[in-house]
């Protein structure tokens, strides 16, 4: 079998699968359930364009911020409703307004977190909300290349690791009507671990969306209909709990070459946490702060142009590195993350959740012969 890169520096970001000619790679989950690129040995024809445009291969280009602001949303009731300032909303908006695309994510029918790009505000609305899961991409880039050779301006907001596989396939293309926005992200844990809780919680069929953050921050909230089917606070929900602990990420994420000050996108947006421990910030952040690091001059025109919709106010890198431990480093693996995978193929998502989400010393052979009793 023809390997990619590493797998455990596989990000899943689908470029090799979309720059396949004769679509012989499908994205499929391995033995824990984390979405590896698989190939049909026999379509292919060896042209190695996968391992070409393959991220991991190559060497990236990352951007020193030029600025760095807190700021939200001047549409309360929109700042209200994001993850944290309302920022990516803005974005948006300013995007869909001038004829352009908007690329973003959202849960289908089958509660799989997808990315898909609209060129309509109500469909954008979909994409609002922290969403700790990684999104199937699919053949996207293919569809974002053949908006831009149509000179539509779009705008791709993703993990870093998603924006660097889009620019991997895109490389000797005309991106120059193309902006890219990403996340402060911690890791991703894979769509297969957040389906198997909703089983767990018996809502799988039940509801149309999740969110984590937002109206209901931090709590793990599931809907139906835009009616509460489900809540529970982030310290007692525990695939929320699980998520913060970094219990159950890829194995690229513990590793991540993206997760520091140097950016790979023209834009990154996050939280502010910290913001004003240290340097005074007169202004009040009950609703929600984003923060935002402008790092090339094509992510400074677009901050300028939406100005009018936003407040901003600038700050420091350093402030910012402070409050945002993945703008230093990757997140840290949990003391029980290997456990919790030999746990997942030998007995499914509930027993390994249980038996590994633990705040004390973990005796892993006694739980081994719990799980065997369940």
């Amino acid at each position: 079998m023809k390997q990619i890169c590493e797998k455990s520096a596989c990000t899943g970001c689908s470029a090799c699968m979309n720059s396949c000619p004769k679509n012989c790679i499908e994205m499929k989950e391995d033995e824990y359930g984390i979405l590896m690129p698989n190939i049909d040995e026999n379509k292919c024809i060896n042209c190695n364009l996968c391992i070409k445009k393959c991220p991991e291969n190559n060497s990236i280009e990352f951007h020193i911020p030029l600025r760095v602001y807190a700021g939200w949303s001047l549409d309360k009731e929109e700042r209200k409703k994001s993850a944290s300032g309302g920022i990516a909303w803005e974005i948006y908006k300013y995007v869909i307004n001038h004829e352009g695309i908007a690329v973003g994510t959202q849960y289908n029918e089958n509660m799989n977190l997808v990315h898909k790009m609209t060129d309509t505000i109500e469909e954008v609305k979909k994409y609002k909300g922290s969403k700790y899961v990684q999104s199937y991409i699919g053949n996207l880039y293919i569809q974002i290349e053949e908006q831009l050779k149509r000179k539509k301006e779009v705008v791709f907001i993703g993990t870093p690791c998603q924006v660097s596989g889009l620019k991997s396939f895109l490389k000797n293309k005309d991106t120059s009507n193309l902006i890219t926005v990403d996340l402060v992200c911690h890791g991703v844990p894979p769509i297969k671990y957040f389906k198997d809780y909703l089983k767990y919680l018996k809502i799988q069929n039940k509801i149309d969306n999740v969110t984590f953050r937002g109206e209901n921050n931090r709590h793990f909230t599931a809907y139906k209909k835009e009616k509460i089917v489900y809540k529970r606070h982030s310290k007692e929900d525990v695939y929320y709990s699980a998520f913060l602990e970094g219990l159950f990420y890829r194995e690229n994420c513990y590793q991540c070459r993206y997760a520091k000050k140097e950016r790979v996108s023209d834009i990154t947006i996050g939280d502010f946490w910290g913001l004003g421990d240290e340097i005074p910030f007169n202004h009040k952040i009950e609703d929600g702060v984003s923060l935002i690091l402008v790092n090339t001059k094509k992510g400074d025109k677009l901050i300028q142009d939406i100005k009018s919709q936003i407040f901003i106010e600038e700050r420091t890198i350093e402030e910012a590195q402070k409050g945002n431990e993945q703008l230093n480093h990757p997140s840290y693996k949990n003391k029980n993350a290997e456990v919790f995978k030999k746990l997942y193929k030998k007995y499914g998502f509930k027993v390994a959740l249980e038996n590994t989400l633990e705040r004390g010393k973990l005796d892993e052979d006694r739980d081994i012969i719990n799980a065997k009793g369940k």
